[in-house]
């Protein structure tokens, strides 16, 4: 046997400089999902998961909406930056 399995998991798992930063780091974005309480408002970006989620943006915002709810999850054609 040439190759171990420890080692053959370590070569399929993807580099963690790759995950260093996300690759959206704006200070303001604007919503543009019309449903949103905060539909064309202007958000702050917080982090954004690269797992392969539908809405791995994640935004807050200075305004709460109806619940007491300050951040929302977007995806990434609902947002402009």
């Amino acid at each position: 046997m040439t190759g171990t399995r420890a080692s053959r998991r370590e070569a399929d798992r993807p580099c963690p400089a790759a995950f260093a930063s996300p690759p959206l780091r704006f200070p303001q974005v604007k919503i543009l999902r019309p449903e949103s309480y905060w539909f064309n408002d202007y958000g702050k970006v917080i982090s954004v998961d690269q797992s392969g989620v539908r809405y791995p943006v994640v935004v807050r915002f200075e305004k709460v909406n109806y619940a007491g709810v300050s951040t929302n999850n977007y995806a990434l054609d609902e947002i402009e930056y």
